[in-house]
Parts: structure tokens; sequence; C-alpha cells
């Protein structure tokens, strides 16, 4: 999930937050979902692409009376966008064309009726956005993020639906991890949820397929010309291998691999940056010659924290308003932790590279005087005001992605030193996989994470919580990593991170860190 523009520091993991984002998904409904007894089915015409315009057409069947449908004000990032702005020509009618009553009831819901049988509304939605968190239409391509383009009856959400595309220029293909319809250009889902969240490119694209953790892996690129040739960064060879790595790496940590299929959807140096998180894709945008790589470490990790590692507060999903959190530093910025320690744990990145990653978080908090008044909890609670830009400023706000790893990091120390090298980040997320994940209910925020890494510490750490996750104290971050094995100095504003001459446990968890491996004293 996406984080903001100012926090760019040198390193690359927050550059694939360009805009501040985030998961919104659905755990057990949409996961898990029930056949219901009737199917909503939509219609998009992609004919209107001069005009940047889907055409959008809803067919609810068995309607006896009145109805209200919704327009989602926010979806992907942690804004309340009222994507109803963007609708022209809004009608109800029913099959043969006879005008049905409509009404508006709130800037984003409408009555339609009283109607007997199908209820079919019938609208055109612009999108010219190219970002993974926005949707696109144009001569180029289609990308559809169906919560931002589709209506939907919050008293039949819960129903089977069909999606259909029409007017598809020769020559374009689809991509999605949506289930196939009854043909080639319909995708089916359990419910509104489910579809919400299968993100769908539609033109012509690069693919490829393999497999890794025994499923299959697509990876679609969309790429934009680039003069001089395709970057080293964009080539199948290196997407290849790196999501290879990622999955494996990341499928073994966390013992399972919950997903039937998964599709890395990249927009490669077209529109806007970042990446967002589905249960089974991603979609990722990356700037001109830049590598997508880190960004797909990030989001392949959503696939167990936020979207089925989840916290209690975002469920069930609200379309209708803002849906805060105080667990976002653990969600986003803990996932930026297994991210960098996935990349340089296969070899994605040098040793070398991960310090330079840390020891520039640790210079990007240090820059915001923000952090002196405002929490990471805090931070995470704040996240709707990512779209207005005075939020940005250094003396406004902190980014929970920023420090929310860099506490990934001494919680990982913590539990690693206080249990001799039994413990870690990488237990704790994989106990909150089985608690959480695997019984199919959410965690209750930070509090239980806290509960959940005294009890593997074998110790209280209510203290560290206290003062550096709902408080302001600064992190001694110098103490915390040299008891981990990291030599910490600094010149000016910059830090600078290596390896200590260490043995015995602080030794262990270094090597631990870096390799994934659990190693003892004296192993």
């Amino acid at each position: 999930m996406p984080a903001r523009p100012t926090f760019r520091p040198s390193s690359f993991r927050l550059l694939r937050f360009s805009v501040p984002c985030v998961v919104m998904v659905c755990f057990c409904v949409s996961l898990c979902a029930s056949p219901a007894s009737a199917t909503i089915h939509y219609s998009v015409s992609l004919a209107a692409r001069e005009t940047h315009e889907f055409h959008v057409r809803m067919e609810i069947p068995g309607v006896e009376g009145a109805l209200e449908l919704d327009m989602p004000v926010w979806n992907a990032l942690y804004q309340v966008r009222d994507f109803a702005a963007r609708i022209s020509e809004l009608h109800a009618e029913t099959p043969s064309g006879a005008a049905v009553p409509l009404v508006r009831l709130t800037p984003h819901s409408w009555r339609a009726g009283p109607c007997t049988g199908t209820l079919v509304l019938d609208y055109f939605i612009f999108w010219n956005e190219p970002s993974p968190f926005s949707s696109d239409l144009s001569d180029a391509h289609a990308f559809v993020n169906p919560a931002m383009v589709l209506l939907f009856s919050p008293a039949r959400r819960a129903e089977d639906v069909s999606l259909e595309f029409t007017a598809v220029p020769d020559g374009w293909r689809f991509a999605t991890a949506l289930d196939s319809g009854s043909n080639s250009s319909t995708f089916v889902a359990g419910n509104y949820d489910a579809l919400a969240q299968g993100p769908i490119e539609i033109g012509r694209f690069t693919d490829f397929t393999f497999e890794a953790a025994h499923r299959p892996i697509r990876v679609v690129v969309h790429a934009a010309a680039f003069s001089g040739g395709t970057p080293a960064a964009w080539s199948r060879e290196h997407l290849e291998d790196a999501a290879r790595r990622i999955v494996e790496s990341e499928t073994a940590l966390m013992g399972d691999a919950p997903f039937p299929r998964y599709v890395f959807l990249l927009h490669l140096g077209i529109g806007g940056g970042g990446g967002m998180e589905h249960p089974d894709s991603t979609a990722i945008g990356a700037a001109s010659g830049e590598d997508p790589v880190p960004t797909m470490a990030h989001e392949f990790f959503h696939l167990w924290n936020v979207l089925r590692i989840r916290p209690q507060s975002l469920e069930p999903v609200d379309y209708t308003r803002e849906q805060p959190t105080d667990a976002l530093w653990f969600a986003e910025g803990v996932t930026s932790t297994i991210a960098a320690y996935t990349l340089v744990r296969t070899g994605l990145w040098s040793r070398r590279e991960f310090y330079a990653d840390l020891a520039g978080q640790m210079d990007l908090l240090r820059s915001r005087a923000a952090r002196q008044f405002q929490s990471v909890e805090d931070s995470s609670l704040a996240a709707w005001l990512e779209k207005y830009r005075i939020y940005f400023r250094p003396r406004s706000s902190i980014s929970y992605y920023n420090k929310g790893q860099l506490l990934g990091v001494c919680l990982d120390i913590l539990l690693r030193e206080a249990t001799g090298n039994r413990q870690s980040l990488d237990t704790l997320l994989r106990a909150m996989n089985q608690r959480y994940a695997h019984q199919h209910r959410p965690y209750a925020d930070t509090a239980a994470i806290e509960s959940l890494a005294s009890e593997l510490a074998g110790r209280d750490l209510s203290e560290f919580f206290r003062r550096y996750v709902a408080g302001t104290e600064e992190i001694p971050f110098d103490d915390i990593l040299s008891r981990g094995g990291f030599r910490v100095e600094h010149s000016g504003e910059s830090t600078r991170i290596s390896d200590a001459p260490v043995t015995g446990l602080p030794l262990a968890i270094r090597e631990s860190i870096l390799s994934g491996r659990s190693l003892t004293p004296g192993n």
C-alpha cells in the first residue's frame, strides 16, 4: 500500500509509494463468499475511449419496490475521493427501456423505484488517470479498479456478480486475477467486495507466466516506449527472476501460499508510481526507467499483512465513509520492513544497499519535526488527511510507512534478544497468520500486536509500545541496533550503518535478520 511524495528519501522503497495509499479489502466476505441467489450483471463498454468514459449498464434481477444504489466514496487510497462526481447521464429503467424513478439521497447514493423485476442502471463515468490507485480509459489501454467504476446496492452487496466488457478493440487482451465467466471478456465474483479486489488491465501488453511456490505467477507489463531500448530493470529476465525470488522467499517465511494464482500488473513509465495490493494480484506503477521490484516485494507481502492479517477497525469495509485505524504503522510500515528483508535475503539487494536504506529511513524520520508531536499511531489514524498537501509539511506529520519500518526492525531485535534469537518479527508474523488469518478473524489493532509480541518475548513489552508507538519519545536507534550487531555512525545529517565487530548473540541476531535463517550464538 503507498505513501507520500514529500517523504521520499534517496532510498527506493518509499519511491513506490508516490501517493498515499493503502489497501482496502474485505476479509471474510470477499475471500470466503457463499453463492448468492441472484447474479447482478455489469456491462462496461470501452467505446468512448476518445472521451475517457466507461459506459456502464448494471442489471439487478428480482427487485420488488425501491432499491438504494451507492457509489463508493473511497477505494485503494485512504482518501475520500467521491467517485460519484465522475458520473454523468445516470438513469434507471426496465430492460425494455421504460423509465424508473431515480432520486438522489446523498452526494453518492440514490433510490431507484418502485420497480418489479429487473432494474437497469445506465451511466457514463470519466476516468483518465493512469495510476494503480485510479482507473484509466484511452486509446492506449483500459485499467479498471471496479469499485471506482461500478455502483452497488448495499442491500444486495453479498450477491454473485458478473462483469462483461464490450466494444473492446481488436488485439486487446485481458489480465486480471478474477475468475473467467462465460466468455473471454466476462469475469465473475462471489460478491461486490470480491469484484472490487480484482483490478483489470485491458490492452496490448506483454506477459509471461511461471510457477513459484507451486502456484502460477503471471507478470503483465504495460510499458511506455523508451528511447535507447528497454531498460534492464524492465526486462523479462530481471522481472521473472525477481518475482520468483520474492514469491518463494515470502511464502516460505509465512509457511503458506494463500492464493490460487497471482498476477503482477505493472505499468512502467506511464502515469503515477506506487503499488496497490489485492488478495490475488497487485497493480504497480513505476517511473521511467525505475525498477518496480522493491514495490513488488512490498505489495506481495500484503497477501498476509493487511489483506489476511487484518486490523479489526478495517472490518467490515465501509465504502461510504472514512475508516481509520491506529495500526497502519504495522500494516504498512512493517510490510516495508519485511520487503527490505526479502530483498537482502534473496540477494536482490546487497548488504550495503540494505544498510543504506535503513540509514536513509532513520535520516528521514529525523528530518520530520513532527516526530516530536505526532506518534506513529496518530499518523496512522490521520492517513485520511494525506490528500491535503499542507499535511505533508515536516512540522505537520510523519509517515507511518517510515517510522513503522524502523519500529519493525527494532521490535525484531528486541524479540530476538529476549529469547536468545528463538523469536523474531518473522515468528510474530507467522503467529498472527495462524491466530488471525487462518481463523478468519481480524486482530484488535495495535493492542493485539503488543499482546502477542509480549507473549512471544516472554516479558512485558508495553513500555516499548507506550514510548515509541503510542508516544513520541525518540527511539534509541543506536542502542537497539548495536544490540542487533549493527554499527551506527553519524556525520552531520547523515547516518551510516555497517557490521559491528561482535560475537555471540548480537552476531547471531544480525546474521539471522540478513539471511532469514535461525542462527544460535556460536552457530
